[in-house]
């Protein structure tokens, strides 16, 4: 069945040093492809880690995913540290509102994260429970440990 929309693979930040998106396995893929169908307003769907955009679901092309997922990853890092050193314990989830969108970023692992773009705040529970459903269930497939 054809993909109803575009797909990125292997973006990279502008300081990354690797390529990942064939080095994984593409089980991976339908999870990505089912967010869109599942909460409406939906702008993009990003795995990315550290350094790299591990794969994305554009739907926005008006978005810079590789500027995103660098941002966030900074922020996350940040963040995450907050958290400990201040006894809240590990960082699981953070989401943020803006007047144009609202970004949910959760971990998959300690060095991979979904970011998922929204437009409108009214699907925000919704964001929050599909993206806690795919990042359990690439961690249940094991799909992100790299051979």
């Amino acid at each position: 069945m054809p993909s109803l929309h575009p797909r990125q693979k292997g973006l990279l930040f502008p300081s990354s040093v690797k390529h990942v998106a064939g080095s994984l396995q593409k089980e991976y893929l339908d999870v990505l492809d089912n967010l869109p169908r599942k909460v409406p307003g939906i702008q993009a769907v990003i795995l990315a880690g550290a350094h790299e955009v591990i794969d994305s679901v554009l739907l926005d092309p008006t978005l810079d995913l590789d500027t995103i997922a660098a941002e966030y990853a900074t922020l996350l890092r940040i963040a995450g540290r907050t958290s400990e050193d201040t006894g809240a314990g590990n960082l699981i989830e953070q989401i943020v509102v803006s007047e144009k969108s609202v970004i949910v970023v959760r971990n998959v692992s300690p060095e991979e994260f979904l970011i998922l773009i929204c437009r409108t705040q009214d699907q925000i529970g919704r964001a929050r429970y599909e993206l806690r459903q795919a990042a359990w269930e690439i961690q249940r497939r094991g799909i992100l440990k790299r051979a």
